[in-house]
């Protein structure tokens, strides 16, 4: 039996005075997530272009496991710990992938 990818997104909003050190944190985080763990595939950021507080994040993740790896990972909980502060809204979702040409 194959293991699921597991998608997830994010929106991420954070005050205006912090925005440049905000997204200097997150790349950080994104880029040691891809490099420290295996199952995560991809890490994607996005800036809303008319309202710099809002952040996109799109992961992937080779299956729950690897998503849950990354949850309870020292460098997830510590840039969680680093944003308390300055993020004042946060939503995420996981996220099933349709496959149409599979079949």
């Amino acid at each position: 039996m194959s293991s699921t990818p597991v998608f997830h997104t994010a929106h991420l909003r954070v005050r205006e005075d912090i925005v440049e050190r905000f997204s200097d944190r997150l790349l950080r985080h994104a880029r040691i997530s891809l490099d420290a763990e295996p199952g995560c595939l991809r890490f994607d950021i996005h800036q809303e272009l008319e309202d710099p507080t809002l952040f996109l994040l799109i992961e992937t993740y080779a299956d729950q496991a690897a998503f849950d790896t990354h949850r309870n990972s020292q460098h997830y909980l510590q840039f969680r710990k680093d944003v308390k502060d300055w993020v004042v809204e946060r939503k995420w979702w996981l996220w099933h992938c349709f496959e149409p040409n599979v079949g």
